[in-house]
Formats: structure tokens, sequence, C-alpha cells
């Protein structure tokens, strides 16, 4: 159990945040100081993934409910079950769980600066939506951590993978209404936050790794950009290449899209050894880093991980090379384990064994609201070692 001695306030009362702007390659704050983002994702709470989450995914043989891929599979298994009224008590009830503020207090405690906040586009379209995203803002702000708004999922989707709430979809690219949508819901997301400096920048897109093309990532971020700027001509916009590479920008200030800040993330998922994803990293890194001060952005390592052949140590070693550098940063993710129980280093926050998994085939709604309320972070442990090796880092 985590003890409630890491529970200690961190700020006896809320702060305002230095504003962070964008001068040349850095990010700075109060009288033009650097800044370094370091941060940690919080994945699994606006998105669901099925993959780091204790959800049975499989129905029981005879039933003619769907199997549970990603986020939409999920509230429709909820839905047949419990009807829609059901689909807002069940999600409420693990959107109010799974992070809670004290989740942010111990975040500080640690050391990170900020959170990145993955959500899907549909969740401003939830009666209850804006709010959702306002109060884990408010939180932030409360406790001294800058927040980074991910659009995880986009109108359409962005790739045919799960996370963008859809599995096997990948339509932004194929329909104008969707650019157009995602580009009305940035514009409300700015019109909402431009004058709170605690969101420090818009992650426009994550991911955009389904593209057709490196020219259709940089046409979609060239049709939204404009229109957010009438909203926020201030805030930063971060965009992702999707894998792609960075050299599909051209520079920012050439562009009118205003302060920017680059965006890449990095798995070596087939390392064989710990020392392969430093290696990774270090032969990747040059030719990015000239791309980088050729379109003069601050860069961001919005994702990544140690996994597989994983150790506390491999992590900071990964947080070293970025730092070297001056690039902000955010692990992937904060908390995760499956229903068969810890996934390596994929969560800081893990459990020590198998959990009781939440089953939306056959529990009874009570009995999914018991198992989600003993997912609270309380209940579980963070990875052996994980703190203590990034603490130099901070």
């Amino acid at each position: 159990m985590i003890g409630s001695f890491l529970l200690a306030t961190v700020l006896s009362t809320p702060q305002n945040l230095p504003q962070i702007k964008v001068e040349g390659t850095r990010l700075v704050g109060s009288s033009n100081k650097t800044v370094v983002m370091k941060g940690i994702n919080l994945g699994g709470w606006f998105v669901e993934e099925i993959w780091m989450l204790p959800i049975v995914d499989e129905a029981p043989a005879g039933s003619n409910l769907p199997k549970i891929l990603d986020h939409e599979s999920l509230w429709e298994v909820v839905e047949m079950r419990f009807g829609k009224a059901g689909v807002t008590r069940i999600r409420n009830a693990w959107r109010d769980n799974w992070i809670v503020e004290d989740d942010f207090k111990r975040i500080k405690s640690i050391g990170f600066n900020h959170i990145r906040l993955p959500f899907l586009h549909t969740l401003i379209d939830e009666p209850n939506g804006m709010k959702r995203l306002k109060t884990a803002v408010e939180w932030a702000r409360n406790n001294g951590l800058y927040v980074l708004l991910d659009m995880h999922g986009a109108p359409g989707s962005q790739s045919m993978d799960h996370h963008t709430g859809k599995t096997g979809r990948n339509k932004l690219w194929t329909d104008p209404a969707n650019v157009d949508e995602m580009a009305r819901k940035w514009v409300r997301l700015a019109k909402e936050f431009k004058n709170d400096t605690t969101v420090f920048a818009y992650d426009l897109m994550n991911e955009p790794m389904g593209a057709p093309t490196k020219e259709a990532i940089f046409d979609v971020y060239n049709k939204v950009i404009p229109q957010l700027r009438k909203a926020d001509p201030n805030k930063p916009v971060m965009v992702e290449d999707g894998y792609k590479g960075m050299e599909l920008f051209k520079k920012p200030s050439e562009l009118g899209w205003g302060p920017t800040i680059g965006s890449v993330h990095f798995y070596n998922f087939g390392a064989k050894k710990k020392e392969e994803h430093a290696s990774a990293l270090l032969s990747w890194m040059p030719i990015t880093v000239g791309i980088q001060k050729n379109l003069n952005v601050p860069m961001y390592a919005g994702e990544f991980n140690v996994e597989p052949n994983s150790s506390p140590e491999t992590m900071r070693g990964i947080v070293d090379i970025l730092q070297k550098e001056g690039w902000s940063w955010a692990i992937w993710t904060y908390k995760a384990f499956s229903k068969n129980g810890p996934l390596g280093m994929w969560g800081l926050i893990s459990s020590e064994s198998a959990p009781e998994a939440v089953n939306p085939y056959t529990d009874s709604e009570a009995e999914i609201k018991r198992k989600i309320k003993a997912l609270r972070t309380e209940n579980l442990k963070e990875y052996p070692g994980y703190r203590e090796a990034l603490k130099s880092a901070f």
C-alpha cells in the first residue's frame, strides 16, 4: 500500500503558474528563464486503453456481446447490458476513481512539473465533459502542476489504432468534415483555456501515424491551427510527427502558426536488453536535433517507456539523454496494469498481483462500481525504485 505520508499537500494554497512561452528552441517561464517540462501521462482516465486496464475483454461462451477492443466497444457492451443511463453512471464511477486529486499531489511530490492529459474529442460533447477537463486543470493548479491538453483521438480517428478510441477506423484524412470538426473543437478548448496559464500548451493530435503521407499531416495542422489562433493567439500549439519524422514540417514562423512545439514519441519494443533503449535513442537523436534547430522550435518527447527489459536506471538514462538536449518530456504512463496483474514499468503505479478485474459482461452494476473503487491509487503501489531513480532529474 502507498502510505498516507506521500499525500501531504505540496502547496498550501493554489498558485497561478507563470505562463510558458516559446523562445526559439527553448520554453521559458518568468523572467525569461528556461523551463524544461518534466511530466507523466494520465493514460486510462479519459481514454480507456484496454491492454493496460484491469478489464475483462472476452465475452463468456454463448454470449452475443462483442469483444472489448477499445473505448467505444467497452461502452457498447456496458450500454447493451445497462442502457445509456447505465453508461453514464458506470463511466462516472470510472472517472471518479481511476484518477483523483490525491494523484496530482503524488505526482508533484515525486518531482514532476506537469501532466499530459489524453482525452478523446468526444469528451467535450458529453454534458459534463468540459467540466471534467476543467476539474483536472483545477486539481493540477491546486498542486503546482502544468497541464498539456492532448487530443488522443481526433474526429474520424487519425490511425487504425485502439488508442484513438476506435480500432480499425482511420477517417480523419479522407473526410474534410472531420478536419473541420477537429478545428471547431480546438477553438472551443482554446476559448475555454486561453487565459489559464495552468494549461501550458495544446497537443493538437496524438500520433497521427495513420496519415497516408507526411504531407497529409502537415495539411491537417495547416487547416486547424489558423482557426485555433483566432481564439487564442498566444498559447503554444504542439505538433506531432506520427513517427514519420519532423522534417515534414516547415518553419512555424513562416506559416503564421504562432508559438509552436515539436513533439515525437519513441518506444523500442524490440529491445533485447536494457542498454538497447538508450543506444537506440542516441543513434536517432542527432538527426531530429538537427531538424529542430532548422525549424527553431522547442522539442517535447510526449511518450516513451523502457519496456521490454526495463529498469528504473534505464528510465533515468533516457531522461538524462533528453535533458542533455534541453528537451521536455512525459513518460507513458502514470498508472497501468492488466486483468492479469503488473505490466512491468508501463505504470509508475501498479498492482502487486492480479487484481479483481472489472467484468462488464457478467458483473452487476453494483459489483462493477465496487471493483472500480478498489482500483484507486491508495490501494496500489509504486513500482520499486522508480521514484528514487528519477529523483536527481528534478
